[in-house]
């Protein structure tokens, strides 16, 4: 009876660790898959039909160029659009936010333009018609930043500065980019950037906790996991001031937030001021406006902004 009891108590406590297991892994992929598809492309395509014709008014009369960039570190390829600024010899390498696409920044690129600047436009990894799979909170998508402004060095190379600028989740991307390898970019320039993703990620777990009782921490821990071993990274990795502060950025910088900003709010552009080493760096913060509003509807207080950044440190 006692062999028959062990047996039974060994045979329990592998189901309970089986089990465990199993709810772990479960856990763990549907926490990677909904850090990793937040907005899934097929969305981004759809959410492009309510902004094309306003692209369209943008680009037209102008010399446009669709182009594949070849990621240096994936197999496959970044496409982007070219538009050819003949009143200028500078570029700006334009990065969107999360649900954006290679045709959603027409607001800021046409201020660009009028600042003499052509644009080079790409789609992040898994938005418009860029097939990787996996929005990364920036880390990844870094790659194909650097990417894109080593095409633009190498391929654009009549263009003398290039300003990298990049908006929300897109300035998170900007800055990881920034921190990485600085030595292309001539002028960063960040709208309404993301400092530190966990931010909205605690955000989305506690309020998954509240409604179906999964502790935040499991989420966390078996999320975490899952991305170290599927994508080379963790959550310790998706804080972009934190990239900064241990890099050392020398380009100028411009930091556009506003105070009314409940996306990304008001003290994240701070932290990113921060944490940026040089003392070639402005803060600017609008007042009344809500995320990206300021760029977006009132473009010549915004190019103001801009063209005395760039005045002062060309």
């Amino acid at each position: 009876m006692r062999r028959t009891g062990k047996i039974i108590g060994i045979i329990i406590c592998v189901l309970v660790i089986v089990a465990v297991l199993g709810f772990g892994i479960f856990i763990g992929s549907e926490t990677f898959k909904g850090l990793t598809n937040t907005v899934s492309r097929e969305e981004t395509l759809e959410n492009a039909k309510s902004y094309m014709d306003k692209y369209d008014d943008f680009v037209k009369d102008k010399e446009v160029r669709e182009i594949k960039i070849k990621s240096s570190k994936y197999d496959y390829e970044i496409p982007a659009i070219f538009i050819k600024n003949p009143k200028g010899s500078d570029l700006a390498v334009m990065v969107h936010g999360m649900g954006g696409t290679k045709y959603s920044m027409y607001q800021q690129g046409e201020v660009l333009y009028d600042l003499g600047y052509s644009l080079l436009i790409y789609d992040q990894r898994n938005s418009g018609y860029n097939r990787c799979e996996y929005s990364t909170f920036g880390v990844l998508e870094s790659y194909d930043c650097l990417d894109a402004l080593d095409y633009a060095q190498k391929n654009l190379n009549e263009n003398k500065n290039i300003l990298l600028y990049g908006q929300s989740y897109g300035g998170a991307t900007a800055l990881i980019a920034a921190s990485r390898d600085n030595s292309k970019i001539d002028y960063l320039v960040l709208d309404c950037p993301v400092a530190d993703s966990n931010e909205f990620v605690d955000e989305v777990f506690k309020n998954v906790e509240r409604k179906q009782g999964i502790p935040a921490w499991i989420m966390r821990f078996t999320g975490n996991i899952f991305l170290k071993l599927k994508l080379g990274f963790s959550l310790d990795d998706i804080d972009a001031s934190k990239w900064a502060k241990d890099s050392n950025i020398q380009s100028p910088t411009l930091i556009i937030n506003s105070d009314s900003d409940t996306v990304t709010p008001y003290h994240m552009g701070e932290e990113i001021y921060e944490a940026i080493g040089n003392n070639k760096k402005e803060l600017y913060t609008a007042k009344g406006y809500g995320h990206l509003k300021f760029s977006e509807t009132n473009p010549e207080e915004f190019k103001k902004v801009l063209k005395d950044f760039l005045d002062k440190y060309k």
